[in-house]
């Protein structure tokens, strides 16, 4: 059995990321739980509950590019929970059963989408046409606003690059969209301008933004194309890039989880419960800013909530707490 185990275990190393075969190697005794990019909004929740709820549920990471991965994690049982976009969810639930199967332990806070352009613009050379710019003339293009960005090049990262997709799908916008496996790969090609813009996605604040400074020559956009449920348009501060106040376009995040009626199950309960027991602490105390995003845990929108009947009793303890 261990002889098959291992050759199981390469064959997922394989397949796998660097990061994420890092953690495969990791005994886990607890809930494999996917989150993402270190510096990320998900990585961040994760290192919270760990501290908060890890003596009561033992959970261990699984390190991965975002939710897209988190549910490709989970559907190949790679993860036992993860981290999801609500958008990226629906947009995936129909194409793979393990997926659609998923369950909700817990609404959670806003993913925001940072469209980071060059502050000053980036430079065209102009090719002849009738009416336009001749062979050799140089011009240069500022994005300013996300709807700038129509017919041009950019880059998507993480979950970016299923939303980038979908918003210029419903926006007819024509992006020339390029797939980059990290922040600074598609920072750098915004420098040097290879693309006009880059999209990622996190959690407010993300580490990786938070380290650009005014001298990086990169900025954030506003979002100012219209919207649609579950979409809304919040406000981001970012102060050592000298942004405030910049309308990014947010969606809601879940906690999601395989439909497990065993063992597992009663850790997944245990960890709603801890959640939903000791949510005013991590809103309270210092941690990551999205805890007070959250309003209501048990707002999964319409994805079925994880249900069992150690979370059922959590349910009704917590509601008669509330009384």
């Amino acid at each position: 059995m261990k002889k098959i185990h291992l050759l199981v275990l390469s064959s997922v190393l394989l397949s796998s990321s660097l990061a994420f075969a890092e953690t495969a190697l990791a005994p886990c005794e607890g809930l494999q739980v996917a989150t993402g990019p270190k510096g990320k909004g998900y990585s961040k929740l994760f290192a919270d509950l760990k501290k908060v709820c890890g003596a009561e549920v033992p959970l261990c990471e699984v390190p991965t590019s975002g939710g897209l991965d988190n549910l490709n994690s989970m559907a190949t049982k790679d993860a036992q929970v993860g981290f999801v976009q609500l958008d990226t969810f629906n947009g995936m639930k129909s194409g793979n059963e393990n997926v659609s199967g998923l369950q909700a332990v817990a609404g959670l806070n806003f993913n925001y989408l940072h469209v980071i352009a060059r502050a000053k613009g980036y430079k065209v050379q102009g090719e002849k046409k009738w009416g336009g710019m001749m062979a050799g003339d140089v011009s240069t293009v500022t994005i300013t606003r996300f709807s700038d960005l129509a017919n041009k090049r950019v880059a998507l990262v993480g979950s970016a690059q299923l939303l980038g997709r979908e918003l210029d799908k419903q926006m007819r916008f024509h992006l020339q969209v390029v797939d980059v496996e990290s922040d600074a790969k598609a920072f750098d090609m915004v420098r040097n301008g290879t693309v006009a813009a880059a999209l990622s996605v996190s959690g407010w604040p993300s580490d990786n933004i938070s380290a650009l400074k005014q001298d990086s020559g990169l900025t954030l956009i506003p979002y100012d194309a219209p919207i649609q449920a579950p979409y809304v348009v919040r406000p981001l501060s970012y102060k050592d890039l000298g942004v405030y106040n910049n309308n990014a376009l947010a969606v809601p995040n879940l906690l999601l989880s395989r439909p497990f009626k065993g063992q597992a199950a009663t850790m997944v309960a245990a960890l709603k419960t801890c959640m939903s027991e000791r949510l005013n602490d991590l809103q309270e105390g210092k941690y990551a800013p999205g805890w007070n995003e959250i309003k209501d845990l048990n707002n999964t929108f319409d994805v079925p909530r994880f249900v069992s009947a150690a979370s059922a009793k959590a349910g009704s303890t917590v509601k008669s707490t509330k009384r």
